[in-house]
C-alpha cells in the first residue's frame, strides 16, 4: 500500500509494505519513508492527523486494509485492481485471466471500502489486450507496468475521476479466488486425451505465474513441459487429425506436435525429464524416440494414466 499527497512539483510518499518485498527494497534505495506492515499496529504506527491531505493507494497487497486506516485518509483510499471489474473480483485475477484464455483484461481504479474486497465504485478503467504468446512471468511484468501507468494517469486527473465514479453491477460479477496449492497441483497434471490444446496451453501460462510446470506421463516417467505453443498450421493440424490419436506426438520442424482432445494440436518446444536439465523437443526426440519406436508402439497408456502415446509419423 502506498500513501501519497500532492506537494510542490510532485508527491510526498509513505510506503506501507511487507519486509524485504520489492517495494520495501525500492523505497530504501530511493529514500522513501517506509512503514513495515504489522496487522497489530493501527494505523501502522502513525497518528490519524499525519494523514491530513493524503490519499491511500493499495495494489496487490494481499491483506484486508483495516477500516481505521481507510477512514484516516482525508482524500480517500483507492485500489488498483488488474481486471475489468466487476469481472474477477478477488485475490487472483491474473491467474483466472490466463486460465480462462481471455484475450482482454484491464486495470481498474476503484474506491477501497472497509471490510470489503473489490466492490467499491469504479473511478477509472482501462481495457488492455492480452498478448496471445505471453508467458505467465511476462504477464506479471506487463501488468505491473500497466498498473503503474494507470496509477500515474489517475493521479494527474484525480478530481475528475472521483467526480465520475460509478457503482459496479454486482449482478454480473465473477469471482477470482486465490488458487490453493492443492488446486495448482491438480491443474499441473495435464492429459491430452481429455483436454484441448488451448486448455493445456492456458494452464501452462497460469502455472508459470507460480513458477510451476505442467506434468504428464511418458513411458512411466514424469515429463515436465517447459515451453509450449499452439499449432495453427493447417497442414500440421490435418496431419494430426488423420494420422494421430489423442496423446500421440510426432516431431515437426523441431517441435513435438501432440494431438489433444477435440482434434486440437499442441506444440511442445522444451521439456524436462527427471533429474535432467531442460532439453529441446528436437533433442528429446533424438535421444529417446527415434531408436525406440517399435518398443514404444507396443506400450499402452489409458487416459486415466495422464499419459502420452507415441507414434512415429511421416510428414
Amino acid at each position: 500500500a502506498v500513501v501519497s499527497t500532492q506537494s510542490t512539483g510532485g508527491y510526498n510518499l509513505i510506503s506501507v509494505t511487507k519486509p524485504n518485498s520489492p517495494v520495501h527494497r525500492y523505497c530504501e534505495r530511493h529514500q522513501i519513508p517506509v512503514d513495515l506492515f504489522n496487522k497489530s499496529v493501527l494505523p501502522f504506527g502513525r497518528k490519524k492527523r499525519d494523514f491530513a491531505g493524503y490519499l491511500g493507494i493499495v495494489a496487490s497487497f494481499g491483506h484486508m486494509i483495516p477500516s481505521k486506516v481507510i477512514r484516516s485518509m482525508e482524500l480517500g483510499f483507492v485500489n488498483i485492481h488488474p481486471s475489468l471489474l466487476p469481472k474477477y473480483q478477488g485475490a487472483a485475477p491474473l491467474p483466472h485471466t490466463l486460465l480462462n484464455g481471455d484475450t482482454e483484461y484491464g486495470i481498474t481504479v476503484l474506491e477501497a471500502l472497509p471490510r470489503s474486497f473489490d466492490r467499491g465504485k469504479i473511478l477509472r478503467q482501462t481495457r488492455i489486450s492480452v498478448p496471445a504468446s505471453i508467458s505467465g512471468s511476462e504477464f506479471w511484468d506487463y501488468t505491473a507496468q500497466n498498473m503503474a501507468e494507470n496509477t500515474g494517469e489517475f493521479l494527474e486527473r484525480y478530481e475528475e475521476h472521483v467526480a465520475c465514479a460509478k457503482p459496479q453491477d454486482h449482478s454480473s460479477a465473477s469471482p477470482a479466488p486465490r488458487i490453493s496449492k492443492e488446486q495448482l497441483r491438480f491443474l499441473s497434471r495435464v492429459c491430452p486425451h481429455v483436454q484441448t490444446a488451448e486448455q493445456i496451453y492456458n494452464i501452462v501460462r497460469c502455472l508459470d505465474l507460480y513458477n510451476m510446470s505442467v506434468v504428464c506421463s511418458w513411458q512411466d516417467r514424469t515429463l515436465k513441459l517447459k515451453s509450449v505453443t499452439l499449432i495453427s498450421d493447417p497442414h500440421v493440424r490435418e496431419l494430426a487429425r488423420t494420422r494421430l490419436r489423442s496423446g500421440q506426438f510426432v516431431l515437426w520442424e523441431g517441435i513435438l506436435v501432440v494431438k489433444c482432445a477435440e482434434d486440437t494440436v499442441l506444440g511442445i518446444e522444451s521439456m524436462v525429464l527427471p533429474f535432467k536439465p531442460v532439453i529441446t523437443a528436437q533433442q528429446f526426440y533424438k535421444d529417446h524416440c527415434n531408436n525406440r519406436v517399435e518398443k514404444v508402439l507396443r506400450m499402452v497408456y489409458s487416459p486415466s494414466e495422464w499419459g502420452f502415446h507415441h507414434k512415429q509419423c511421416g510428414r
